[in-house]
């Protein structure tokens, strides 16, 4: 997806845009408030759990209409596992969806839980992917989540590389848990977008010994690995 500059940053967005709550705030509200005050394009941010239940949120939108997006895009990231599991794909972390009035940004933290971000049309920034980063790094801090295995930003992840002919490098292995993999085969490399300082990330699909194929994307800004 291709992304704009962030101009919503010229904004100043006023306390007086959240709307009226329908529920007593959390020990989450301030981290959901933060996103939604640092990002204006946002129009909600919903904390929700495995089965869709808003948790909290934080929301310029009715709480209703915030509400029912989350719950609905929870159901829409369950459908999108499903069958990315049914291809072999792994477990989806993330999921962008662009409508023509509005965007949507579904971030799993792990234990069925969810941010589940409502966004202006075409307000989805780089900038604006790197405040849900940072908050769902606060909200799993704050509800006691790990970073469960498969997701990108999880620690642990080693990945060891080569020199390679018309690349730079190209990885040879990866350690993860403290299990040792070695990949047997690269099966094709790319770019694309998706580093969380608006780097691009560099990409490899890889096939490793015990025959499983994966993706490994490394991110020059953060220097590090993820995996999916």
């Amino acid at each position: 997806m291709n992304r704009r500059s962030s101009t919503f940053a010229l904004r100043i967005r006023a306390p007086s845009e959240e709307a009226a709550r329908d529920m007593e705030e959390t020990l989450f509200t301030p981290t959901l408030r933060e996103l939604w005050t640092r990002e204006p394009a946002i129009l909600a941010a919903v904390f929700v759990d495995d089965e869709g239940e808003t948790v909290d949120y934080c929301s310029a939108i009715s709480p209703y209409e915030a509400r029912v997006a989350g719950a609905h895009m929870r159901l829409v990231m369950d459908r999108v596992r499903t069958f990315a599991r049914g291809l072999g794909a792994g477990h989806p972390s993330s999921l962008e969806v662009a409508g023509v009035g509005r965007e949507f940004v579904v971030r799993a933290l792990g234990e069925g839980y969810a941010l589940v971000v409502v966004v202006e049309a075409r307000g989805t920034t780089q900038a604006l992917l790197g405040a849900v980063e940072e908050a769902v790094t606060k909200l799993r801090r704050e509800a006691g989540i790990a970073p469960p295995p498969w997701d990108p930003c999880a620690p642990g992840l080693h990945v060891s590389t080569r020199r390679a002919t018309g690349w730079p490098f190209a990885p040879t292995a990866f350690v993860e848990g403290g299990r040792r993999q070695r990949i047997s085969d690269v099966l094709g490399r790319w770019e694309e977008g998706g580093g969380v300082a608006g780097e691009q990330l560099v990409c490899f699909r890889v096939r490793t010994e015990a025959d499983d194929e994966l993706t490994l994307a490394y991110d020059p800004t953060e220097r590090r690995w993820m995996r999916w």
